[in-house]
């Protein structure tokens, strides 16, 4: 029996049809596996916070800061302070795996400034004379400290009992890498719902177009219309909310807050000035171990 070949018309009609089933499918596609990051980022989150949790109780309900790294203070140690004792190294030992610090939607992690030459086998290792040698933080981290919660490192740390409402407050966010004038983002650095970020005598009074907190007078916090500009226009990373990457999940990013739970929100959500996520300046107003002015 004969059979005839199909005809060019009838192929290009296969072709056209394969590449409309392309075009709706792939979105699909990877929308499905952005979801999946997500519900896996949510589940980092969701362990980082327990174990943020589990540190203050066993720290007498105090936090820990962002880092610990100041030359101006005496560190027999750590000589000249340059090296980090970061927030990922003190949650590890609650965690024990280094790759819950990690987004799989991140494209550029922090890695160590100063890396330990055996990797992480050498993380909290002291060389012959006593001193570190490299940085003791996670290989490669996503996450970013709330300040007013988890304090950088020349800020007194924080007890949770100073919170009103532990449920509500955003502990950590996720690290953004580049402000959209290309500014990298420090590697070290928190992020803060205030302007300025931890606010101390001599700091420069916000403008006035800030909504103030009520019963403050040298801070504000910031507003979504205002956190979605500075992200257009800034040079730089000093204004703390750019820091937080909260359009990395299409419309959201994940948080885990103080209580020890994790979830996806909006910027809008974190910044509804009647729910504050961010909370307040929990920690006294001076730094001890930083002489100079407040500009972190």
């Amino acid at each position: 029996m004969h059979r005839s070949a199909f005809t060019l018309i009838e192929l290009l009609v296969v072709i056209a049809i394969i590449a409309i089933l392309a075009a709706i499918l792939f979105p699909v596609f990877a929308q499905a596996k952005e979801a999946a990051k997500k519900s896996a980022c949510i589940s980092n989150q969701k362990q980082i916070a327990t174990a943020t949790f589990i540190y203050a109780q066993d720290s007498d309900d105090t936090l820990c800061q962002t880092s610990w790294e100041s030359a101006l203070t005496p560190q027999v140690q750590n000589p000249g302070g340059i090296y980090q004792i970061h927030w990922t190294y003190l949650m590890q030992p609650y965690i024990k795996n280094w790759d819950i610090f990690n987004c799989q939607s991140d494209q550029a992690p922090v890695t160590p400034k100063r890396p330990c030459p055996n990797g992480a086998a050498d993380l909290g290792k002291l060389n012959a004379s006593g001193q570190m040698y490299c940085d003791w933080q996670a290989p490669k981290y996503s996450y970013i400290t709330n300040y007013n919660l988890i304090p950088a490192h020349d800020w007194i740390p924080v007890s949770l009992t100073t919170f009103p409402e532990t449920a509500t407050l955003i502990t950590l966010g996720e690290r953004r890498n580049k402000l959209t004038s290309g500014a990298v983002v420090g590697q070290q650095k928190g992020l803060s719902g205030f302007n300025p970020s931890q606010p101390c005598p001599g700091s420069t009074l916000v403008p006035p177009q800030y909504a103030p907190l009520t019963g403050t007078t040298n801070y504000a916090y910031w507003t979504e219309p205002f956190a979605v500009q500075h992200l257009a226009s800034d040079a730089n990373d000093k204004n703390d909310i750019t820091r937080v990457d909260w359009l990395r999940h299409s419309k959201g990013s994940t948080y885990s807050y103080a209580d020890g739970h994790a979830k996806f929100q909006t910027l809008g959500q974190t910044l509804d000035p009647t729910r504050y996520a961010y909370g307040d300046k929990f920690y006294p107003g001076y730094a001890p171990y930083n002489t100079t002015a407040c500009t972190n």
